[in-house]
């Protein structure tokens, strides 16, 4: 019956026109591999789901307990600035509701911005307000539980800074994954419960709650190496929004003293940047106004008697 069936169908498909055949070829192709690829994605969606629900309940408080909350090793001196991979670029809100862009852009940024008539990545508002700084201290957690060792860094950090206000700045940047917690009246709640926990936290540097709703985070995880929710990252960037040393968990005595040592280490080396700058910027008027006048003489020689 099979073996008649399939002769029948062979019969008719030599009935058909060329062109007919080719498109219902094609057609039957095209559906194989819709089919394929729909099991694929299915299968990829049901894993990845799987693995992030695994790894948020299980894993990561396996891991931190393990680890102490350090998911990486922090490096011994600074990235140099020339292989120094960018902070990622992120859409975050302030604690007043504005909206801005971190890292803020550099000068050059902000200029060639400016030339092209876009915002800049100021965001509007109150985020036009951020400035970048030689050394900025970014401190990032998912969950609240990672505060304590937020404030184990940022502390001493403000008080070894706190005369230097403007070439040092400090940053909380909270990630909030959770749909729930995305929406009115959370949303608020958090925002207003960010800014009163960053008055109580005294810092000696004023510090900038910066909150991020919203999923998608897989690339910047990746980029940042945050393998673990339940900890707290800690990031030096430099003024040209450069990462350029980074750590993780609660800070030993000599992780802190490293943090101190690089921080000293990128002051003092804009301010070399910005002396150079400055004596660039001295010689150009010298030569322009050396220009300047050799012009008049030669106009005051050629002009008629």
């Amino acid at each position: 019956m099979a073996l008649a069936t399939l002769r029948q169908a062979s019969g008719l498909r030599q009935l058909l026109p060329a062109a007919a055949q080719g498109a219902q070829l094609q057609q039957e192709r095209g559906m194989q591999l819709f089919e394929l690829f729909s099991k694929e994605q299915r299968a990829k969606r049901k894993a990845k789901l799987k693995e992030e629900i695994n790894r948020g309940y299980f894993d990561d408080f396996k891991e931190f307990r393990v680890s102490k909350g350090k998911a990486f090793t922090a490096p011994e001196r600074l990235v140099p600035a020339a292989h120094a991979p960018a902070f990622p670029s992120m859409q975050l809100v302030q604690s007043d509701g504005s909206p801005v862009v971190f890292p803020p852009p550099s000068a050059a940024a902000a200029a060639a911005a400016a030339a092209d008539g876009s915002s800049g990545g100021g965001g509007g508002g109150a985020g036009a307000a951020l400035q970048p700084a030689a050394a900025s201290l970014v401190c990032l957690a998912f969950r609240a539980g990672a505060q304590p060792m937020l404030e184990a860094w940022a502390r001493p950090w403000g008080e070894r800074f706190a005369g230097q206000q403007g070439a040092a700045a400090l940053y909380e940047l909270a990630l909030v994954e959770g749909v729930v917690m995305r929406t009115w009246p959370f949303r608020q709640i958090l925002l207003r419960s960010g800014a009163a926990a960053a008055r109580k936290y005294g810092y000696a540097l004023p510090c900038y709650v910066l909150t991020r709703f919203g999923g998608g985070l897989e690339q910047l995880r990746s980029q940042l190496h945050l393998t673990n929710v339940l900890t707290a990252y800690v990031f030096l960037v430099d003024s040209q929004g450069r990462l350029r040393w980074r750590a993780s968990g609660g800070p030993s005595e000599k992780e802190l003293a490293t943090l101190l040592r690089c921080t000293d280490e990128l002051l003092a080396a804009e301010q070399k940047e910005a002396a150079q700058r400055t004596q660039l910027a001295a010689a150009a008027a010298e030569q322009q106004a050396a220009a300047a006048e050799e012009q008049q003489a030669q106009a005051a020689a050629e002009a008629p008697r």
